[in-house]
Order: structure tokens, then C-alpha cells, then sequence
């Protein structure tokens, strides 16, 4: 069984509403719905840790993991952004999001799934533009109905997750 894909993304801003970049931000745990953490990893196999990315020119970050599709998620994912200075001081920030589940769009095409992009501004702005263009379709199974004809290819390895988390220091 093929595990879902999922990502988690955002802008970070400072108190004056400017993108800051280099900020590292990680996935810290998405909750499963029977409660604890889900089993998340970097690659399919789960063997990786969940990789970090670095915050792009324009403050943007995606990070892109895979979860157990034997697990159910629950609501709530939680993310870490480290602004570092020059002289090894830094700023922590751990936020909380609403996780959003909709459809695994990588399996549902049957596309491969590309690398992990590590932040790079590229692979952030196609995500964003692609997922603000996307967003009510993927909010639900609505999506599935005009490409399948029968929900029984709506299984659990079917759903993907997103969620939203913004920081601001």
C-alpha cells in the first residue's frame, strides 16, 4: 500500500508585514485522529525525517511529506520557524495550523511525485499559485466526482492533506 502525500506551507513576515527569508521552518507533528502523532516521513518509505526548508525571497516555504495511509489524520499540524542572526542568536516560533484534507492529486492523476523541493522559490510559488487556484476543488472529495464515476476508488490512499501556517516575528 503507497503511502499519501501532504504538504505544509506559508509566508513569513516580520512585525511590519515584510517576507523574511532564510527563515528554517520544520514540521514539528500532524495529529492523528485517534490522537499522538501521525507517521510522517521525507519519502514514501518513511525512513527520512520530515525535511525543513528555508524560506524563499518573498518569505514563502513548502514542505512536502508523506503519512501513512494505514493512519487517519486528525486537524491539527504544528510547524517551527527559526529566524537566525548573524552572531548564532535566534527567535523561535512554533505555530499551530488547521489541517485540511482533500484529494492526493499525485496518486489521483497516477503522475510520479517530484523530489522534496528544499525551499527552493520556484518550487514554493508553483505550489502556491497551483493550491490558491485550486483550493475549493481540493477542500473535499467535489474533485473526484467529475474525473471518477464511483467513490470506490476514494480510499484512504486516495486523501492528501495541507495546511496553512503563517509566521510572524
Amino acid at each position: 500500500m503507497s503511502n499519501c502525500t501532504g504538504v505544509i506551507y506559508g509566508k513569513v513576515k516580520d512585525s511590519g508585514g515584510s517576507p523574511l527569508s532564510g527563515v528554517e521552518v520544520s514540521l514539528n507533528w500532524i495529529q492523528r485522529a485517534e490522537g499522538g502523532a501521525l507517521t510522517v516521513g521525507g519519502d514514501d518509505d518513511l525512513k527520512t525525517f520530515v525535511p525543513n526548508c528555508t524560506t524563499t525571497g518573498k518569505g514563502n516555504y513548502i514542505i512536502p511529506f508523506f503519512w501513512a495511509s494505514t493512519q487517519v489524520p486528525g486537524n491539527i499540524a504544528s510547524a517551527l520557524a527559526m529566524r537566525w542572526y548573524g552572531n548564532n542568536n535566534y527567535t523561535p516560533s512554533n505555530k499551530h495550523g488547521v489541517l485540511g484534507m482533500g484529494v492526493d492529486l499525485r496518486k489521483l492523476i497516477a503522475a510520479a511525485a517530484p523530489a522534496a523541493p528544499s525551499g527552493g522559490t520556484d518550487a514554493a510559488n508553483m505550489f502556491l499559485t497551483f493550491f490558491l487556484a485550486a483550493k475549493s476543488d481540493l477542500k473535499g472529495m467535489d474533485i473526484a466526482s467529475r474525473f471518477v464515476n464511483s467513490f470506490a476508488l476514494l480510499s484512504s490512499e486516495l486523501q492528501g492533506c495541507y495546511c496553512n501556517i503563517d509566521f510572524v516575528f
